[in-house]
């Protein structure tokens, strides 16, 4: 559970420093409450698909391990 707090906490803290960066090179105005909600989902999505896809390369008791078959 710790880890998917700490993936989403960081990853709206990089889509505020991408948001703030990437604002003036577009020419558009910096939305705080926009990156803050994109780093949600992104963040949310990191958290459920990265076990997925890693859960293979070790073995473990999970469902997603192929090892365990």
């Amino acid at each position: 559970m710790g880890r998917f707090i700490v993936t989403i906490i960081w990853s709206v803290i990089y889509m505020l420093v991408i948001g703030f960066i990437a604002a003036p090179l577009t020419q558009s105005v910096f939305e705080p409450k926009e990156a803050l909600l994109i780093g949600v989902i992104f963040g949310v999505l990191f958290a459920l698909i990265i076990p997925a896809i890693t859960a293979g390369s070790h073995k473990d008791k999970s469902k997603y391990s192929k090892l365990n078959r």
